[in-house]
């Protein structure tokens, strides 16, 4: 097991693989990005659903936020939540585990004020994840979801995603209604389409929130998975967390971009990223510790040995990603239900799931506001326990 770690999209370096995925494109057996030609007529929401233009491709950069560990608007909410809880307001909270995740009806995302967005900040910084149904969000348009976004942060404009109609900052994604069909062509190499990832760790500054909003949905399954890293962190015992406090690792969307090739569709940002992040980093809010494990970017340890660096990241691949103890399914229930899902990418690992492809269902179709976070960086927090006396320069604080 330790001397092979392989990169999600690396097959596309298997020329034979390569080519039969080709010719699957252009005999039209798999869709690619000329799809939604053809299927803009049919859906719910036709304004967020757009490709790249010829003109676009390759004028954007994407934002630095070097200001974000001290902007971070979690610092300003109330530990209560009273201001998105509001006294007297119905309101239907379930805590999808003790630790993490939370599905709650009754609070209307569109109508917070700069407190409530506080209070939402820190509880997606706690909770982690947070389910919010008959939202009213979809229909307000893609500018007011840009602003929304906006008030946490830059947002960022991914490199080769839908998106909406002149709206770059939100990602969409789409997989267009059928019946059992698909579900052959899908699941013709693979036994499993799960990608766990942390959105955009490939970025010098990855995201902080992510807010995921419910066009049309399956009315069950097409759900989203989420992993808590802090608590995988916690399961090690203490020297194994020693040690991997001291490693980084580099994140690459290389494939992200061959991949997008393949389908045609045209890069926003055809620079392809390569970044340093720890394994272990600090939320610059709470101060917990959490690896950064995103499955689906990582290329390898730093300064590793290859044999070394996949002997890790294997044994990280079963810790983090298949123990059930510390992983929630947030369900999208349908498009009726209106749901908006938001979540930390700082410590949590996501992937859809694709168990409706063999049934006949409406469009899985939705769209993200990402927010760009802070570079992530590792600090030691000092434990409230020790001594006051202490010279607090030995234990560095987060903002």
């Amino acid at each position: 097991m330790g001397n092979y770690w392989k990169v999600h999209g690396s097959e596309l370096d298997d020329q034979l693989y390569l080519r039969e995925l080709r010719e699957e494109y252009e005999s039209g057996k798999r869709a690619n990005a000329d799809e939604i030609e053809g299927e803009i007529s049919k859906i719910k929401y036709p304004q967020y659903l757009a490709k790249t233009k010829l003109e676009e491709a390759g004028t954007y950069n994407n934002h630095a936020n070097p200001d974000h560990v001290k902007n971070d608007k979690g610092h300003l909410g109330d530990p209560t939540f009273k201001n998105l809880f509001k006294q007297g307001s119905e309101i239907n909270k379930f805590d999808l585990s003790p630790n993490l995740g939370t599905e709650i009806d009754g609070v209307q995302l569109s109508e917070l004020d700069e407190a409530g967005r506080n209070d939402l900040a820190l509880f997606l910084e706690t909770r982690g994840l947070a389910v919010f149904r008959n939202q009213d969000f979809r229909d307000k348009g893609p500018q007011f979801a840009k602003e929304f976004g906006q008030y946490f942060g830059p947002l960022h404009i991914h490199p080769v995603a839908y998106t909406a109609v002149d709206h770059p900052e939100l990602l969409v994604t789409f997989r267009k209604a059928g019946d059992s069909k698909r579900w052959a062509t899908e699941f013709s190499r693979e036994t499993g389409l799960y990608r766990w990832h942390s959105d955009i760790s490939f970025e010098e500054y990855p995201s902080s929130f992510s807010f995921f909003v419910a066009l049309e949905a399956p009315p069950s399954g097409g759900d989203t998975v989420f992993v808590d890293l802090r608590e995988a962190y916690r399961r090690l015992s203490p020297q194994v967390q020693k040690f991997f406090e001291t490693l980084t690792v580099i994140h690459t969307n290389e494939y992200q971009q061959k991949f997008a090739r393949l389908r045609n569709q045209l890069a926003k940002v055809k620079k392809v990223s390569y970044s340093e992040h720890p394994l272990v980093r600090t939320h610059p809010v709470t101060g917990e510790k959490s690896i950064f494990f995103s499955r689906g970017f990582i290329l390898k340890i730093k300064g590793l040995k290859d044999s070394e660096s996949a002997a890790i990241l294997n044994f990280l691949e079963d810790h983090c990603l298949n123990n059930p103890e510390f992983q929630v399914r947030a369900t999208h229930r349908g498009t009726d239900s209106r749901t908006v899902i938001a979540w930390d990418n700082r410590f949590l690992v996501h992937t859809a799931t694709l168990d409706f492809l063999n049934h006949e269902t409406s469009a899985r179709h939705h769209f993200r506001i990402t927010v760009l976070g802070e570079k992530p960086y590792f600090k030691e927090i000092k434990n409230k326990s020790e001594d006051d006396s202490d010279n607090e320069d030995k234990h560095p604080r987060a903002y």
